[in-house]
Order: structure tokens, then C-alpha cells, then sequence
């Protein structure tokens, strides 16, 4: 059972998971808009990384990551039986993981980004990439591969609770759609034809990849306040 100042702290991380993928999109997409040469639908997410503002993204994204390292410490504590309990957060502190690692590791410039970075591409359509980037690219897999997993985990956990299908439907519905896009986003990636598309994927596959990680939190934290205010009422 958790005493009151367990009960708050408990909150305080799982808070951390709701206000990190939120602060994380609002100041992604402000840095976006303001960025001289950046188109939000020509050019892919990971390119925010480089040029002189870079900095400021691979910041977004290492912060981001340690917040969701906090919010799965939450899960342990709120998590401690039942579905979920042993894969659950394990895998969002995985995902945070990811996230720190795609922030650290830049891709390369690529696309006429930034400006002045050529469109040209080797033969076969492939640019040449550094380690760097590699490294970039596995971390990304790792993340996503992390939520997909995980949604489905806490889907299972959430449609066996009252109140909880909803949750479960949203989670489901995130886990099928985040690598069905991000599996087209590769693809085409590859093609020089529908490059241009790359921040229209872009541009869908970063909600999706966070929108799931505010859920749970949410809906455990809702859980945890719930109870907490039954306590003191009875």
C-alpha cells in the first residue's frame, strides 16, 4: 500500500510522462515554423538536428527521454501486478532510452537541408552516411519498436479494468498505425521520386509515437487520484 507521500511522488513521474511528449510536440513544431529553410512537410523530423539550431532539438529530444526514464520509474511503482506489470515499464524506460540516443546520435544533413546541402543523391538512391547517422536510424527502430510493443501491452492491461476499453481501443489503434508508417517512411526514403514526402510521414509518425506515452501515464495517474481521493473521503 502507498502512504501519501508515495501516492505524490508517484503522481509527480507519472506527471513527468504526461507533460514530456506535450512539451515535446509544442516545442518541436514552434522551432519548425521558425526555421529558415525547413519545410514541415518537404523535410523529415530528424533533419532539426542539424545546422545551427540543431542543438536546441537534440536538447527536445534528450530531455524528452530522460522525462519518460522518470514516468517509467512511476509505472514500476503503480504497476506492481497484474497485466503489464513485468514488461510495461521496462519497455517505456526502453523508449526514453531510444529517445535520448536518437537525440544524441544526429543524422546527417540531407534533402537541401540545411540550406545548402545538396538534393543529389548516390546512384541507387541512397545518400552516404555517416556512423553517426546509422546510429540515429537503429536508435529510432529501437523507440518505435519499444512503443508498438508496449502499447499492446497496456492495451491488454487497460481493456481488463473498468473504464478501461477505451484506453485500450486508442492504444491498439496507435500500435497498428506508428509502424505502418514508419515502415512507409523508410520505404520511400529510398525512393528519389517520394522523397518530398518525408515530412508528411514525418509529420504524422511524431504524434503517434508520443501520443501513446501520455495515455498510460494519464490514465494510471487518473487511477492513482481516484483512489487517493476515495481514501481521504472514506
Amino acid at each position: 500500500m502507498f502512504n501519501d507521500h508515495e501516492r505524490w511522488s508517484t503522481r509527480v513521474l507519472l506527471s513527468c510522462g504526461i507533460a514530456g511528449p506535450a512539451l515535446f510536440l509544442l516545442l518541436f513544431h514552434l522551432d519548425a515554423v521558425t526555421r529558415a529553410g525547413y519545410d514541415l512537410w518537404r523535410h523529415g523530423p530528424s533533419l532539426m538536428m542539424t545546422g545551427d539550431r540543431g542543438w536546441f532539438q537534440v536538447a527536445n529530444f534528450v530531455v524528452t527521454g530522460v522525462l519518460m526514464l522518470a514516468c517509467a520509474v512511476g509505472l514500476r511503482r503503480a504497476v506492481r501486478t497484474g497485466r503489464g506489470s513485468v514488461w510495461g515499464p521496462p519497455l517505456v524506460a526502453v523508449y526514453g532510452v531510444g529517445m535520448i540516443c536518437t537525440g544524441w546520435f544526429r543524422t546527417d544533413p540531407e534533402e537541401g537541408y540545411p540550406p545548402g546541402t545538396p538534393w543529389d543523391r548516390l546512384p541507387g538512391g541512397n545518400y552516404l552516411s555517416s556512423w553517426q547517422h546509422g546510429a540515429h536510424t537503429l536508435s529510432v527502430l529501437v523507440m518505435f519498436t519499444a512503443a508498438t510493443v508496449a502499447c499492446f501491452v497496456f492495451a491488454r492491461r487497460f481493456a481488463a479494468e473498468p473504464g478501461g476499453r477505451p484506453w485500450a481501443v486508442g492504444l491498439v489503434g496507435t500500435g497498428v498505425m506508428a509502424p505502418l508508417i514508419l515502415g512507409s517512411g523508410i520505404v520511400i526514403s529510398d525512393e528519389p521520386d517520394l522523397a518530398l514526402l518525408d515530412g508528411v510521414f514525418g509529420r504524422l509518425i511524431i504524434p503517434l509515437g508520443l501520443v501513446w506515452a501520455a495515455l498510460v501515464p494519464l490514465r494510471l495517474a487518473t487511477r492513482t487520484a481516484t483512489r487517493t481521493a476515495g481514501t481521504v473521503s472514506s
